[in-house]
């Protein structure tokens, strides 16, 4: 990674760690919405364990893998090894799910911690698989910038479109 593209890199998974922060602390809430937010405080300790059983809980389970895959992506083009790409994503995981906790806002979940892990290391084994046909992590690396900022961009476009629709 040359000295010029790094910075790009570092912004892209900073913009993509404070969305996702976002999205599970305060559900995309604005700030004045925040205050409005359901109160929970509870702990789940017990994998893949819940109180009723419904249907949404595979959706969840699905969606907490894929929005973490991203990371282990940004984790592996910032030159992270895999070991440590794995522990930095649950080590932010847990993060969010202790602030979760403490702000009072959703079910601090073991379950969340492990898809969220699995996501991580799915994002690396994406990286891994994409090196292994580009051949270069270069070329990857570029690829992997331009698309990452695309998709940056919509999303920052989707989001700023749904604060101005409500």
């Amino acid at each position: 990674m040359t000295n010029k593209t790094k910075p790009v890199t570092i912004a892209l998974t900073a913009i993509y760690l404070f969305i996702v922060a976002w999205i599970i602390l305060f559900k995309l809430s604005t700030l004045s919405e925040i205050a409005h937010l359901d109160h929970i405080r509870k702990i789940n300790l017990i994998p893949f364990h819940y109180d009723e059983e419904q249907s949404y809980h595979l959706t969840e389970v699905l969606e907490n893998v894929m929005i973490f895959i991203p990371l282990g992506i940004y984790f592996k083009m910032l030159k992270i090894t895999g070991k440590k790409a794995i522990l930095c994503g649950l080590t932010f995981s847990l993060c969010l799910e202790v602030l979760q906790f403490i702000l009072a806002v959703g079910v601090t979940d073991i379950t969340d911690i492990i898809t969220n892990t699995i996501g991580t290391a799915i994002g690396i084994g994406i990286y891994v698989l994409l090196f292994r046909i580009f051949k270069k992590s270069e070329k990857l690396d570029k690829a992997l910038r331009v698309l990452a900022s695309i998709c940056t961009i919509l999303f920052i476009c989707l989001i700023a479109l749904l604060l101005i629709a409500n």
